[in-house]
């Protein structure tokens, strides 16, 4: 038993997460946005602007209301994803695993953070700056519209999800 809905619906999201981990193994950036963006020209354009982050559990990778500055990448690892509340709670929304993104609304956007990002296990994640996703919209067009292309998918796959599960909690 557990103390409420959030709680248990993060406890069986961590037993499904467990059961389809990917095979991390031998999995690069740079092969990961080689199949995203359908080029490894940009895969090597884009991974040259990324620094790669470890991150350990518990730590903030974003906070909800800061500056959108970077997006970043998740190689491996799994992060959650935590909304304020107009009354003072904090809910978990929702894990986010490996090989999808975090930060790309905000960055696109120049909107503040609409969420808070703590890493639930250690973590390997790659940050693109604001500065250098503004240099490849500016300089790069061509990768600029296969990035945006990627962002847009990654939140098609994030809106159907969620309509999904509010579907699945109002029967």
């Amino acid at each position: 038993m557990v103390s409420d809905l959030d709680h248990a619906l993060e406890s069986c999201e961590d037993a499904i997460i467990e059961v389809h981990r990917p095979d991390e193994i031998g999995f690069s950036l740079h092969s990961w946005l080689t199949d995203a963006l359908g080029s490894t020209e940009y895969a090597d354009r884009l991974t040259k602007c990324c620094t790669r982050l470890e991150i350990q559990p518990g730590e903030h990778v974003a906070r909800q209301g800061e500056l959108s500055d970077s997006m970043h990448f998740i190689l491996k690892g799994r992060v959650g994803i935590f909304v304020g509340t107009d009354d003072g709670r904090v809910v978990r929304v929702r894990s986010l695993g490996a090989h999808t993104t975090i930060g790309e609304m905000g960055l696109m956007t120049g909107r503040p953070r609409s969420a808070t990002v703590r890493a639930e296990v250690a973590s390997t994640l790659y940050e693109l700056p604001l500065d250098a996703y503004r240099q490849i919209t500016l300089q790069d067009p061509m990768l600029g519209q296969a990035l945006l292309r990627f962002a847009v998918d990654m939140m098609v796959e994030r809106l159907s999800f969620a309509n999904r599960a509010i579907g699945a909690l109002q029967r």
